[in-house]
């Protein structure tokens, strides 16, 4: 078991640089292609300490994404919440599925995290482009597993360092 001590700080870290590079790298072009890094660093603290960051650490995140989108406060909550809730549901079983199981689930986290985001928002009459979200859920789902050993090395980095 990792020490919890640098858990805080480690997740404060990766959010402040996953909030950068969301802000640094996004360009409407391609704004479909780019992956949920914020979401992905949700899953993964959520994955990584369950005890610490639950649903209501999801539903937080969900307000800054929908800050950051400029889209209605709590729009992306909502979806990001039901990710949280499956996650800490099915914790050990995830935990014990190889790479390839758990980017397809996380592909299919993210793809119903953004269709109930895409749903809320609808609902109060935002126009909707299709299924053109699942791009960005299907390059998150590739992303994942580089992404979270790089988080796991950082934390056993800093865990030594501290």
């Amino acid at each position: 078991m990792m020490d919890q001590r640098n858990v805080y700080g480690s997740m404060l870290c990766s959010f402040v640089l996953a909030i950068l590079f969301v802000q640094a790298v996004y360009a409407p072009a391609i704004g479909a292609w780019l992956p949920r890094i914020i979401e992905l660093c949700a899953c993964y603290w959520i994955i990584a300490s369950p005890a610490t960051f639950g649903i209501v650490f999801a539903f937080l995140v969900g307000v800054l994404v929908s800050l950051l989108e400029g889209s209605y406060i709590g729009s992306a909550s909502i979806g990001l919440s039901l990710v949280a809730y499956v996650l800490l549901g099915n914790i050990h079983t995830i935990r014990q599925l190889d790479a390839i199981s758990q980017s397809l689930l996380i592909f299919l986290l993210i793809g119903i995290y953004l269709a109930c985001h895409r749903l809320t928002l609808s609902l109060v009459g935002v126009s909707s482009d299709g299924l053109s979200y699942l791009s960005s859920a299907a390059v998150s789902a590739l992303l994942w597993r580089p992404f979270s050993q790089g988080l796991d090395r950082v934390r056993f980095e800093l865990g030594r360092l501290l």
